[in-house]
């Protein structure tokens, strides 16, 4: 069952991919990944689920856009979000990716149907 989990198990991946986004407070207010693929970098990231809906998802996406920059400033951004997540799909578009793509793909719990937004050049 944990199988699928393995890379959060995996110190090096944690280290090189992983980073903790906090608040002005030093406050946990969640998480980046930035996964390498040739020429671009795929971002995965979570909020704090008590900090949804209070205004501060396009700052969060935006810190981690600049973080991303920084760490591999010739890569293009993307990241998936599921087709059902209207809520991110918004906050993503108006922090400024674009819809470029949607497919579906294997997930743990079967297949679903994913947006690909882009970051613009």
């Amino acid at each position: 069952m944990f199988s699928a989990q393995e890379e959060f198990a995996d110190s090096e991946i944690r280290a090189n991919q992983y980073r903790a986004v906090l608040d002005s407070d030093g406050v946990l207010s969640g998480f980046a990944q930035f996964f390498p693929i040739e020429g671009v970098t795929r971002l995965g990231l979570g909020m704090r689920p008590h900090l949804c809906g209070l205004g501060k998802g396009i700052h969060f996406v935006r810190a981690i856009v600049e973080e991303a920059r920084r760490l591999s400033p010739q890569n293009q951004l993307d990241l998936e979000v599921m087709t059902w997540n209207e809520r991110a799909i918004r906050v993503y578009a108006r922090a400024g990716f674009i819809i470029t793509d949607t497919y579906e793909r294997m997930t743990p719990t079967g297949t679903g149907e994913f947006h690909c937004m882009v970051w613009p050049e």
